[in-house]
């Protein structure tokens, strides 16, 4: 099967991120749609959401609420109504009132109408502890998939010390080092001119298949522009392609694809998915980030430039971490931390649940850098990835020693830790002549909110808080109009260094139940790297060449993976 010679992401030894180049696949069949609808049809809600996804749920969203709601209330020490919620026996059998949940149907289960009080003369949990509609709408969804529960195991478990890591190091493919894997050299596999011809071509043998022939020159210049920036080829460009007969007119064509800004633009979007960006904070604190967009053009500028993708990776975790040879390259990295900044806010006051931004953050990076659900492990040992809990706090420790900038929310509608171009003590200068002003009105306004707090539910106490809301009001209001005379300095919605320590393990992920510090460190399966006792800095910078290592297997094998999907609609693996 001749080459067709399409670039795509590649990585070598200095794992740059594009630029060499693979072949087409045949054109493949496709099962009609009917069929499949028809399938689907008869399949009961829970069949059609993988094992993996629906065990994720249950540890990322159902066990940490039952565990901080409902517990104390319904688990091992005290039954209030005969109800046991801490298993999933306990839920299905239920108390006084009857079966807590009906797997596959949340709206008839006891439990979803509870806390979505549609049942009056029962209040669970209290109204002070009343749960987020997007959290109760997760339980529905749990609900809804059939209730998993992994194992029937308690609800509330310890995790092991240490799992068996070196076993699955020797036992599973990709937790071991890159081989170098020889084409086949049978037959007329040598006259190929890609080595992965000679890899598809034998696999094709294998089947008893046959390669298809090579593509007219319409649809190759059709189908390299198609991938390669997003967009058809005008029609003077096809009639120029299919007119040049020189021997190199499709490699100069590739040439000059890649050198189009559309490539970047193109191929930022599949990394941009990834990462999950916007350019608002997310959730119900969908506060604005203009600043967002300066990380998208980063990711652009990064494939346009053929940034080495090791150097792609530690920018991102740690830019503001590593050296620099101008002003410009070092705003740049910084502005690459982005994609931690953009890590999923919650609820109203996303500023006091620091614990649930980071589990996303965390979740991410595993996710789009090794391909492991990391998230998972923030309650417990991993059920499926070679993840342990304390894997997961360590890597929760470097992110914790981070400062996360906030956009806004409704209880906190001043942005904060913002990272300025301009150094901190220019930037202290700068501002000195307009903190004078502000202070006095941010201290007023912070007195009058904890004396409304400490009034709060208190009984005679109306008129004074009244009082203290329109005094709130007053000092915002003063705030606001000094706030906008400040020129504008250029900002990033961007990490930065905050205080170095080590986590504490969470029970079950509540960060109100801390267990033993864990250090600092990395994954034991890829290696348990720990920073020294006393490390200077948040770890970012490490954690950034642990991912990027040559040593680390999954690193190259998971992009090189999303590159072929990316190129050809499937993924090797």
């Amino acid at each position: 099967m001749p080459a067709l010679d399409v670039p795509f992401l590649f990585i070598g030894p200095a794992m740059p991120i594009l630029k060499k180049t693979a072949v087409l696949p045949p054109s493949r069949k496709f099962v009609p749609v009917v069929v499949a609808y028809g399938v689907l049809a008869l399949a009961p809600a829970w069949s059609l959401v993988s094992a993996n996804e629906q065990t994720e749920l249950f540890e990322r969203h159902v066990r940490p609420q039952l565990v901080e709601h409902c517990t104390s209330c319904h688990g091992e020490d005290q039954q209030e109504g005969g109800l046991r919620l801490d298993s999933r026996q306990g839920l299905l059998e239920g108390g006084e009132r009857g079966p807590a949940i009906v797997p596959g149907r949340a709206v008839e289960s006891l439990l979803i109408q509870v806390l979505r009080h549609q049942k009056e003369d029962i209040e669970m949990p209290s109204e002070d502890e009343a749960l987020e509609p997007d959290v109760i709408d997760a339980l529905a969804r749990w609900v809804d998939q059939g209730a998993t529960w992994p194992e029937d195991e308690p609800l509330l478990k310890v995790a092991s010390s240490k799992p068996p890591f070196e076993e699955v190091r020797q036992s599973h493919w990709a937790f071991q080092p890159l081989p170098t894997n020889p084409p086949p050299a049978e037959g007329e596999t040598a006259a190929l001119s890609s080595p992965v011809d000679s890899f598809i071509l034998a696999r094709l043998k294998s089947a008893g298949l046959s390669p298809v022939g090579p593509a007219d020159r319409r649809t190759l210049i059709r189908r390299a522009t198609m991938d390669l920036i997003g967009l058809p080829p005008t029609q003077e460009e096809v009639e120029a392609f299919v007119a040049d007969d020189s021997p190199d007119a499709y490699r100069q064509l590739i040439d000059r694809l890649l050198a189009r800004p559309g490539y970047g633009e193109h191929w930022s979007r599949h990394w941009l998915d990834l990462v999950r960006y916007a350019d608002t904070a997310g959730d119900a604190s969908d506060y604005p980030v203009p600043e967002a967009y300066r990380y998208r053009n980063y990711v652009i500028d990064a494939f346009n430039r053929d940034l080495p993708y090791d150097a792609f990776i530690r920018e991102q975790i740690a830019g503001d971490l590593l050296p620099f040879s101008d002003d410009d390259e070092r705003w740049r990295q910084v502005v690459a931390t982005g994609y931690l900044a953009m890590a999923r806010r919650i609820g109203v006051s996303p500023h006091e649940k620091k614990h649930v931004m980071l589990e996303d953050a965390i979740d991410n990076l595993g996710k789009t850098f090794l391909g492991l659900t990391l998230g998972c492990a923030r309650c417990h040992d991993h059920k499926i990835d070679p993840v342990s809990t304390k894997d997961y706090y360590a890597i929760y420790g470097i992110l914790d020693s981070s400062i996360f900038p906030h956009a806004g929310a409704e209880h906190k509608q001043r942005r904060e830790n913002f990272v300025y171009r301009l150094s901190p003590d220019k930037v202290a200068t700068f501002l000195a002549p307009y903190r004078e002003k502000l202070d006095p009105i941010q201290k007023k306004f912070d007195a009058a909110s904890a004396r409304r707090k400490e009034l709060r539910d208190q009984p005679g106490t109306e008129a004074e808080q009244k009082k203290l809301d329109k005094l709130r009001i007053v000092y915002w209001n003063e705030y606001k109009k000094l706030v906008v005379t400040i020129p504008a300095m250029e900002t990033a919605y961007a990490i930065s260094e905050g205080k170095p320590h080590d986590a504490k393990l969470q029970q079950s992920g509540d960060p109100n139940q801390k267990r033993e510090k864990v250090p600092r460190g990395f994954l034991e399966v890829l290696g348990g790297q720990q920073l020294p006792k006393g490390h200077p800095q948040s770890g970012r910078r490490e954690l950034g060449e642990w991912i990027a290592d040559a040593e680390n297997p999954l690193t190259a094998r998971v992009m090189v993976n999303r590159a072929w999907k990316n190129h050809f609609g499937r993924g090797i693996v």
